[in-house]
């Protein structure tokens, strides 16, 4: 059942979002959507993670923002998640199982 929104601010995360995606993938099942905020990203964060995604099957939704700030860019995406559980990480983390 897809019931997980995950939410990822991002601000230039172009050099570890495709590590972060990839770390999700085994969670695919139950993953309903994925919220990148990306946050004013001058090194194409935004497209290297949608092409991440696309490769990974998945669901991702870029929100651009200017919240300046990851709590700001968390909040923009929580009011916008469709899903009731919601799983926050980082574009520079990794979701161990």
């Amino acid at each position: 059942m897809k019931a997980v929104s995950v939410i990822i601010p991002a601000h230039n995360a172009a050099a570890t979002i495709v590590r972060t995606l990839g770390s999700l993938r085994s969670e695919a099942d139950a993953i309903g959507e994925v919220l990148l905020v990306d946050d004013l990203s001058s090194d194409g964060t935004a497209a290297v993670a949608s092409d991440a995604a696309s490769r990974l099957g998945l669901p991702l939704r870029v929100i651009q923002s200017n919240c300046r700030d990851a709590g700001g860019a968390r909040n923009l995406a929580l009011s916008q998640a469709n899903h009731p559980w919601i799983y926050m990480i980082d574009a520079d983390d990794l979701h161990l199982e």
